[in-house]
């Protein structure tokens, strides 16, 4: 169901709802892709800290800084691909708050919440594109501005697993500020 077809209802049923319907489903559509872009990083923290407990738990050789970084961004972007969040019903209805649910008839609500659940959906997928891109991308900026990730730092007492860790939890606090942005910013 699209946001028109909402509305050409909400016109035809002007009863159906205690407030003005644009305004409505204006904040509806904030509430709920701000909630989508904060739960999709938030998402991707938990992908990454699984990643940090398996690369703790492995044995490795030495291994150079900006080649485990390398690595590691593209895998935890690959298996982002494959972890996508998928929101129900009830946690879209819950984005958006209970006083706006409320705000319409209870023959009115169900429409509501089927549109929310497609839209939390859309605004989900395509925030996920953003999360699995940045951390993708997120090898550039941490080799360039994390001093101790260059080549040059070949240490051998330095493994690959416990680089990768190093690598992984700094993609976490990555993907915990940019989860914090999207909250401060709506």
């Amino acid at each position: 169901m699209e946001r028109m077809d909402l509305e050409s209802w909400f016109a035809g049923h002007p009863d159906a709802v205690r407030t003005e319907p644009t305004r409505l489903l204006d904040t509806c559509e904030r509430e709920v892709r701000a909630h989508a872009q904060r739960d999709a990083w938030l998402h991707a923290c938990e992908v990454a800290e699984e990643s940090v407990r398996r690369f703790e738990h492995l044995f490795g050789l030495p291994a150079s800084d900006a080649f485990v970084t390398r690595e590691v961004c593209h895998e935890i972007a690959r298996e982002l691909k494959h972890h996508e969040p998928h929101p129900d019903e009830l946690q879209c209805a819950e984005w958006v708050g209970r006083a706006l649910i409320e705000s319409v008839d209870r023959d009115a609500r169900w429409m509501l919440r089927a549109w929310l659940k497609e839209l939390g959906e859309r605004e989900e997928h395509e925030a996920w594109l953003v999360v699995v891109d940045f951390a993708d991308r997120l090898v550039r900026h941490l080799i360039r501005d994390t001093p101790s990730l260059n080549d040059l730092d070949w240490d051998p007492h330095r493994s690959y697993p416990r680089i990768a860790s190093r690598v992984a939890r700094l993609m976490i606090r990555e993907f915990e500020a940019r989860a914090t942005r999207e909250e401060t910013m709506h």
